[in-house]
């Protein structure tokens, strides 16, 4: 099967978890990114949560190590904004290491097309695919799609725990299920790499290469302008990037809240002093919270 006339995106980054020392964290200036990008606090309980567009960042304070997980949405729309390189910069002002980096790319093909045909391909041991060194036995999870009865489904090539892992599934299935969006015929092709492997932030920048370092031994043809791979290639890769004003950070945030409008609402319907009261009650549950973090 040639997908290359069906090809519908670039490789794009898909997920991000990166860690990094508590002595010498990144959360400082990654908070401060995502506030500046509208990014919404959700919640603050065990973990930091961020909202940006239709994806989330989870922010981890542990003794041992700090550390962000970033969705594939959220990285969308880090992409949308242009700002993704700015993101990664903020990273990049510590030393880290990138434990997990998912890199996708999607084709205008019906996903059961491609389900029964890489059943057939891998059908036999001598045909197994091969995306280091050694084979792997792939593993098939099929369902019958509900909008046409067709059978379709996620092929893994590789466990999800290893150091490199694959799937194919279909994406126009997967978006309809999850999330009530339609979408045309869709198949994702998707590649985790962790971080025995020692991807780079350049990866997520630029995740061309090792996408198709992976992929392109025994599951896609790879296009012959790909630049070769190698492990860490980007670990000195540093951008300077200006940062934001504070003031026009926290006029994001505000503008972005469309909760802080509705309590100002709220407050007035309830009392001419209204408005008085629910700043006071800001106040004091922003003493609370403070004073949870200093207990914690």
């Amino acid at each position: 099967m040639d997908l290359r006339c069906t090809v519908k995106t670039a490789v794009f980054a898909d997920w991000l978890s990166v860690t990094c020392s508590p002595n010498e964290s990144f959360l400082e200036s990654v908070e401060y990114a995502l506030d500046s990008l509208g990014g919404v606090v959700t919640s603050v309980d065990k973990a930091v949560i961020y909202r940006l567009g239709s994806g989330t960042i989870k922010i981890s304070r542990q003794k041992t190590f700090h550390g962000i997980s970033v969705s594939g949405g959220a990285l969308y729309r880090m992409r949308e904004l242009r700002k993704l390189d700015f993101f990664l910069s903020c990273i990049a002002e510590a030393p880290h290491r990138v434990t997990r980096l998912d890199a996708a790319i999607d084709f205008a093909i019906d996903g059961p097309v491609v389900f029964s045909h890489y059943q057939r391909r891998y059908s036999k041991v001598s045909r197994y695919p091969k995306l280091s060194r050694k084979t792997v036995e792939p593993s098939y999870y099929s369902s019958m799609r509900a909008s046409d009865g067709a059978t379709t489904g996620t092929i893994y090539v590789g466990n999800t725990k290893a150091k490199v892992s694959a799937r194919i599934y279909d994406k126009q299935e997967e978006a309809l299920r999850k999330r009530g969006e339609e979408l045309p015929p869709t198949t994702r092709f998707e590649l985790t790499v962790r971080g025995d492997m020692n991807p780079s932030l350049r990866d997520v920048s630029e995740p061309s290469a090792i996408f198709w370092h992976y992929m392109g031994k025994s599951v896609l043809e790879a296009p012959s302008d790909v630049p070769e791979w190698v492990q860490g290639w980007g670990g000195s890769w540093d951008m300077q990037v200006e940062k934001p004003l504070l003031y026009q950070v926290i006029k994001t945030k505000i503008e972005n809240n469309p909760e802080l409008l509705r309590i100002f609402e709220l407050a007035e319907s309830m009392s001419p002093d209204g408005r008085r009261i629910a700043m006071r009650m800001i106040n004091d549950v922003h003493g609370e919270i403070k004073e949870r973090h200093i207990a914690s």
